[in-house]
């Protein structure tokens, strides 16, 4: 009879274990990135809303972001993580945000990465300003006025269009559905090395 209720009382304790061990592998979250897709609006910058989740430990999370297309696309949208943005962050937390994304050529915050600075230079242009300006101040006839003023009239309007077009193709995107990968790289605080890494992938489409 003893020995019946001690398998019945060990039977009760395994099943107690089992059951807390199980709540806790279901109840842990793994650690992953998740991202909404992007579709670039006609002007201003695009919004992708990520969320990560299951972080390991304390420690330090770095996120970046990058075109991870196979096909060199020149006018893409630029999403300036670069150095990563640093996250101080605690075991279990769930961290959520949003990643900018810029047209090509737009001007980025000086707290991002710079892009190149792109200059346009219009030389033909100017000389022919130039040259109608110098031809107006030769004609010093009255008859002749009128054509001088109209000629430089036609100069100005040659440069300012010049600088219309060179300035509103410097935002100006190839159209298309473009990949980007986005990564949360996470790092302990202790004194043991450990991190771990989650990616994740999106579309940034340019209509």
């Amino acid at each position: 009879m003893q020995s019946r209720r001690l398998l019945v009382l060990l039977g009760s304790l395994l099943a107690v274990i089992c059951g807390f061990t199980g709540a806790g592998a279901m109840a842990a979250t793994p650690f992953a990135i998740t991202a909404t897709n992007v579709t670039m609006p006609t002007t201003g910058n695009g919004v992708s809303q990520f969320e990560i989740t299951g972080i390991p430990g304390d420690g330090t999370l770095g996120m970046s972001c990058r075109y991870s297309g196979t096909e060199i696309v020149v006018k893409i949208p630029v999403c300036p993580m670069t150095p990563p943005v640093l996250y101080t962050v605690t075991a279990g937390q769930t961290l959520t945000g949003s990643i900018a994304f810029y047209p090509y050529g737009a001007p980025i915050p000086a707290s991002l990465h710079k892009m190149p600075h792109r200059s346009c230079h219009l030389p033909a242009d100017a000389l022919a300003l130039a040259g109608v300006s110098m031809l107006g101040f030769g004609l010093r006839r009255r008859a002749r006025r009128w054509l001088a003023s109209a000629l430089i009239a036609v100069g100005t309007l040659a440069v300012t269009a010049g600088i219309n077009a060179c300035g509103g193709n410097s935002n100006a995107m190839t159209t298309g559905t473009y990949p980007y990968t986005i990564a949360a790289n996470w790092t302990a605080s202790g004194p043991a090395i450990l991190s771990s890494q989650a990616t994740t992938t999106i579309n940034v489409t340019v209509p």
